[in-house]
């Protein structure tokens, strides 16, 4: 029983979790789970030790020196958005909402592949660091860096504190955990482990800890989808008749297979339409994956390690599509999670029937390794941001000898007090915070890479207004959405002050472009130049000659006199 979250009768307790509906939870294996886990860390730490012999200064440490062959970050890239939620609870939303939930999956497929057309190769080319550096490239460095900062730092705090809240729900299922103390503990130990590897083996070590990652979920995700598939022969076709024949009735009479279960009438249809829409915009534009174009060798292995992941991606959601069906035709409409909060519980029951203890153990130190490395590249991103971004704003200079220790000590403070915070929000309702900052990313950053990349007559002030304008309509959207009060899994579930039933990015993403093009029309400041020096280096990752030094941007409509192009590091 999962007695695990707040329930005092206090004021506060109106933004607490309420316990969870209670499961009989018979299929965790700590006995086998916690070993393997065990293994796992230590296989990690000798990995990650050994990457820190290759360290020799910043950008080793925050970009692994731009030497990730194609092969490797095409692995990373694809590990970073199998998640929790979009690996293990997936498999219960496709067996209880069929061909909906499946088509949910593609959206993230449609998020890598806009990254790989838009900006891949472009990002890489350019030879930045950071999203404020490649701003500053062209626009008001000062303007650039903080808008930059702020939105990455917002995001990576929402992220942080979901991804955390995960580990508490990975060891309330899989391990059997139920005491909120013994939970918050097994976050702490989980975060701060992480944040060790991140301190010893900088990015080098997290692309380490993220190939291993996406290669045991692809073993275990192979694993699950031969052993569902030999349940019925191998023959597709019987195992989707056997799922449509196990399926619990839908409101509507919709079937398993057929469209509608969520994607039905009236306004469940548009709920659901702009949840599509705000992954495959939004996540494109996440910073700890767009960051992994900065670590590529070259413009065009960033290119291709787009274009593999995405293959990845698709292979294993197809795969996932097979486990969730597999999931109800199996163990019956009743043996799954048939309520919303239950379903990541379908998984672990199938694997259980399926392969018993052994298999239910080795999937719950998969699960803990999937969340750990999420928070690995999130960490490094925010580590990178505050080094290159942050820094520069505060006009703090760092000794070329001290960088190493500086950038470290970034990680250990950032890290430490991210786990502190998570640990302590463990009981507040904050399963709001994945969307909203999915939205923000499109509504902010993709608006703002787009603009500076392709038009020419971007300037600061569009920028500004794209960046706190996308946030500021997103953050408003959200508090008056259903995420906030109306239904039982609200923040506020007592009160409903809702009248936005959509996801919020549906209209704050457009809006974001629109901010940018308004802003940018109210400005006299423009800086062709810049424009044009900007677009040989991003198609070619060339340099252009050096001028004088430009890093205040212009005030009126002519081209900026000048500025020192930086040059791209280990550009090719």
């Amino acid at each position: 029983m999962n007695t695990a979250f707040a329930d005092s009768p206090s004021p506060t307790n109106m933004i607490l979790a309420d316990p969870p509906p209670p499961v009989d939870n018979t299929w965790a294996a700590p006995a086998v789970a916690i070993p393997v886990v065990i293994a796992v860390t230590v296989a990690l730490y000798f990995l990650v030790k050994a990457a820190r012999g290759g360290i020799r200064d910043q950008d080793d440490f925050l970009l692994a020196g731009r030497r990730v062959g194609p092969v490797r970050n095409a692995l990373a890239l694809s590990s970073a958005p199998l998640m929790y939620s979009t690996l293990f609870i997936i498999t219960g939303h496709i067996a209880l909402s069929g061909y909906d939930a499946a088509l949910l999956m593609t959206a993230f497929t449609i998020s890598m592949m806009l990254g790989l057309l838009i900006f891949a190769s472009h990002v890489r080319n350019l030879g930045v660091a950071t999203l404020g550096d490649l701003l500053a490239l062209r626009l008001r460095e000062r303007e650039a860096r903080i808008a930059a900062a702020v939105v990455t730092m917002l995001i990576y705090a929402m992220f942080t504190v979901i991804q955390m809240a995960a580990i508490a729900f990975i060891f309330n299922r899989w391990f059997g955990l139920d005491s909120l103390v013994g939970l918050a503990l097994m976050v702490a130990v989980v975060g701060l482990i992480t944040v060790l590897f991140v301190y010893i083996g900088g990015m080098p070590g997290v692309t380490r800890i993220l190939v291993v990652k996406v290669v045991l979920v692809l073993g275990v995700v192979a694993v699950l989808t031969a052993l569902v598939l030999a349940e019925f022969n191998m023959n597709v076709v019987s195992l989707l008749e056997r799922a449509e024949a196990n399926a619990a009735p839908a409101p509507g009479g919709y079937e398993l297979l057929e469209p509608g279960r969520l994607f039905g009438e009236g306004d469940a249809r548009w709920v659901h339409l702009s949840k599509l829409f705000c992954i495959a915009v939004g996540v494109a534009a996440m910073p700890f994956l767009f960051m992994r174009s900065f670590t590529a060798t070259s413009g065009r292995d960033a290119r291709r390690s787009a274009g593999w992941a995405s293959m990845i991606i698709v292979g294993v959601y197809l795969c996932m599509g097979v486990v969730g069906f597999g999931a109800v035709a199996v163990l019956g409409a009743d043996n799954i999670g048939v309520i919303k909060p239950h379903r990541d519980i379908s998984l672990p029951k199938l694997a259980d029937e399926l392969g018993g203890p052994v298999l239910v153990g080795v999937l719950g130190a998969v699960a803990v390794l999937t969340v750990a490395a999420v928070f690995a590249a999130l960490l490094i991103n925010a580590v990178t941001c505050v080094t290159k971004d942050i820094n520069v704003v505060r006009g703090r200079r760092v000794a070329p000898a001290d960088e190493l220790k500086d950038v470290r000590r970034n990680v250990a403070v950032i890290g430490v007090a991210s786990v502190v915070v998570a640990v302590a929000m463990l009981p507040v309702r904050t399963h709001i915070f994945i969307p909203t900052s999915i939205d923000v990313a499109g509504a902010a950053i993709l608006p703002a890479v787009v603009y500076a990349l392709f038009w020419r007559r971007f300037n600061t002030a569009g920028l500004k207004w794209t960046v706190y304008g996308g946030i500021a309509l997103t953050l408003f959207m959200v508090v008056f959405s259903n995420g906030v009060s109306g239904p039982e899994d609200a923040i506020f579930a007592d009160a409903d002050f809702k009248f936005i039933d959509i996801e919020p990015g549906l209209i704050s993403v457009p809006a974001g472009f629109l901010f940018g093009w308004i802003g940018t029309l109210t400005s006299r400041e423009r800086n062709d130049a810049a424009f044009a020096e900007m677009q040989v280096r991003a198609l070619t990752g060339g340099l252009v000659p050096a001028r004088t030094d430009r890093r205040h941007g212009p005030t009126d409509g002519a081209d900026r006199p000048g500025r020192t192009s930086p040059a791209p590091s280990k550009a090719p």
